[in-house]
């Protein structure tokens, strides 16, 4: 498997930036399944991961209240990965649409699935988590101007960092 191997690899090239050992997290992965988390931004430090109008943003919880909570689901094209379903709109996950995040229902093709699957990696900033894209392995979410994106690791500081999350227990 393509992604297997991409995962393991102990220096990957994206595009023209070299990522060393990405790893997969793994830590309690069966544990943590379920449950609800919230995602602080690590530069952002009091802006999470949330939705509004649909689309995905960073922002500050008592702004976006229960739209920044997700319940972790096994991916939906890789259980080995993951799936962000919403708390208050059930059946809903993040997943990309030309690029952008958006809270959308799950439709059960096969493209969705892919859509909404995000691998966890290793915080590309050296601490948290990143979510690497399934199906398009050299990006990853990140926060731009406080929307979230699915854009391609660039190797720039900012990119790092805006690509890189702090899970924590869920704020709703």
């Amino acid at each position: 498997n393509f992604f297997k191997i991409f995962a393991l690899a102990s220096t990957t090239v994206l595009g023209s930036f070299i990522l060393s050992n990405l790893q997969p997290i793994k830590q309690a992965e069966a544990q943590i399944r379920g449950r609800k988390y919230s995602f602080r931004s690590y530069n952002f430090r009091n802006h999470y991961i949330g939705h509004a109008n649909y689309l995905g943003i960073i922002g500050v919880p008592r702004a976006i209240d229960t739209n920044a909570t997700f319940r972790l689901r096994d991916g939906l094209a890789d259980p080995d990965c993951i799936s962000l379903e919403s708390v208050n709109f059930p059946g809903h996950f993040l997943a990309h649409a030309d690029y952008r995040i958006r809270l959308s229902a799950n439709d059960g093709s096969k493209g969705f699935g892919q859509n909404a699957t995000f691998c966890q990696r290793e915080g590309l900033a050296g601490k948290g988590i990143s979510f690497q894209s399934f199906n398009y392995p050299s990006f990853y979410i990140r926060h731009r101007y406080f929307e979230l994106w699915l854009d391609r690791a660039d190797g720039s500081q900012r990119f790092l960092k805006d690509a890189t999350f702090i899970r924590e227990r869920g704020r709703y």
